[in-house]
């Protein structure tokens, strides 16, 4: 059957291409007669030039000179409809091209149709790049083979050699993937994925969890706490801690007593210890400085952990409203008036510091020793009676 041939315009539309319209008609004459002569191609090409067009305008403004054989026609064809010459990429640009080919993740194991024909998703891939690679010039080396081999779906590289020289050897393992062994790799990628995001998720609600538990503890202490002073109920039917509580006597983290002799801190320890004040700063008793306070607070213990020792390296953020470090203060309560085993507040009582900032304190006093005394301002607890009175401060 002749190969249908589209009439001709002359127009320059995107559609129409001049030199393919001249060797479809050529194939066309060859196929229905193939011994006619160049006057009948002449003439039957009138016919399938557009009516009113620029094409059978040119056809008709022809010259006998121009009509003297079809040679002659085909060049004045050629002449007013010259051929458009192909944009031609340079290596680099085809390089980049191949860099930019990707294999998509949802693409392994799955079926594409090439023309009529069903294939491998990875199959098509390393066709299409492997004639990028042509076009570059690079096919017979190993250039850009590791960058491209890196940007393949996990599962693709997990199968494939280490290293490759050329371009052919690459994509030929490509394309003789096993289509089942890349289906079970995809599996145990999704499962470890999975794993990984459940136990992700458990870390994230352990850390909301002491988040939450932290807050709640900051709040607690905030109404009992004001600036200048802190209320202790003596109403409260709680023994004393000696009666109730008979190992509250002031230890570190519960290390064991040592008789070994105490050694003064280096100076490399104080700079330690100077540098921790520093990075966390003791905030007011305010909105603004409460809401810092619980921000130290939370990125201390995902740093460190809700169970960790303090220590020189790890500094302890102050809680807003007690004394400053290193100012006499009582290690217990935080504040002025009274030595630590003295302090009036029970042990479980709101008004007590955390461990970790008694902590913090005992260890930068015994490494600085009291530099603040002179110039910290002075803040007791006072004490409320039975029926809320206060009595006098401590």
């Amino acid at each position: 059957m002749a190969e249908a041939v589209p009439l001709f315009y002359g127009d320059r539309a995107e559609t129409e291409n001049a030199s393919d319209f001249i060797k479809v008609f050529n194939r066309s004459m060859l196929f229905l007669n193939p011994l006619s002569t160049d006057t009948q191609k002449i003439q039957v090409l009138a016919n399938y030039l557009g009516t009113g067009s620029p094409a059978e305008c040119w056809y008709d403004d022809l010259t006998a000179t121009q009509r003297a054989s079809w040679d002659d026609v085909v060049k004045a064809f050629n002449d007013r409809w010259p051929t458009t010459k192909s944009a031609t990429l340079t290596s680099e640009e085809y390089q980049t091209e191949l860099l930019d080919h990707k294999m998509a993740e949802e693409d392994v194991g799955a079926i594409k149709t090439v023309g009529h024909q069903k294939v491998w998703a990875h199959v098509k891939w390393a066709e299409e790049a492997m004639e990028l690679a042509r076009l570059a010039k690079i096919e017979s080396g190993p250039t850009l083979i590791w960058q491209v081999k890196k940007q393949l779906p996990k599962a693709v590289r997990k199968l494939l050699d280490e290293e490759y020289t050329t371009w052919k050897k690459f994509m030929d393992d490509v394309k003789d993937l096993s289509t089942s062994k890349l289906k079970q790799e995809c599996e145990e990628i999704e499962e470890r994925k999975r794993k990984d995001e459940e136990q992700d998720s458990r870390l994230m609600q352990k850390l909301e969890a002491t988040k939450r538990a932290t807050t709640a503890d900051i709040t607690a202490q905030l109404q009992r706490l004001t600036i200048g002073q802190v209320a202790v109920s003596r109403t409260s039917p709680r023994a004393s801690p000696s009666t109730t509580h008979p190992n509250t006597r002031f230890t570190l983290q519960q290390t064991p007593r040592r008789n070994t002799p105490y050694n003064q801190p280096t100076e490399e320890v104080k700079e330690i210890v100077r540098k921790g004040l520093e990075q966390v700063p003791h905030h007011p008793n305010d909105e603004e400085g409460q809401r810092k306070y619980m921000a130290q607070l939370t990125a201390w213990i995902m740093k460190h952990g809700d169970s960790a020792w303090v220590t020189e390296y790890t500094p302890y953020p102050l809680k807003p409203g007690t004394a400053m470090v290193c100012s006499g203060e009582c290690f217990r309560c935080g504040m002025h008036g009274h030595r630590s085993r003295d302090c009036p507040t029970a042990e479980g009582d709101a008004s007590r510091l955390s461990r970790n900032e008694t902590v913090w304190r005992v260890l930068c006093n015994r490494t600085l020793g009291p530099f603040n005394r002179n110039i910290a301002y002075s803040i007791r607890l006072v004490v409320i009676d039975d029926q809320g009175n206060e009595t006098g401060s401590l």
